[in-house]
Parts: C-alpha cells; structure tokens; sequence
C-alpha cells in the first residue's frame, strides 16, 4: 500500500496543475494520468516482485 502512495499523489498533483492549466477537469485528470504512466510510477506488481528476488 505504501508503495502507491507516491504514484497516486503524483497523479494527483499533474492533475490538478493540468486541470488548471487547460480549464478542463477531464482533460486535466486525463493528462495526469498519462504523465504518471509516462515516467513509470505505475509498475506492475510483477516486475516488482521479480527486483525483490
């Protein structure tokens, strides 16, 4: 749980500064969300449990 903590604050945050930046909430959360896909914070459990090994 606490390893999701940072991808979704960080989604979060672009989406709020999209929201703002584009006055539109669905293009905004849409952004935030690929900014986060974009630079990785949204690893598959899988290729963490692989790191772990």
């Amino acid at each position: 749980m606490r390893k999701k903590v940072f991808p979704i604050s960080m989604a979060v945050l672009w989406g709020t500064v999209f929201t703002t930046a584009m006055h539109s909430l669905a293009l905004g959360i849409c952004m935030g969300l690929m900014m986060g896909i974009v630079f990785g914070m949204f690893d598959s459990d899988k290729k963490n449990d692989q790191e772990k090994e």
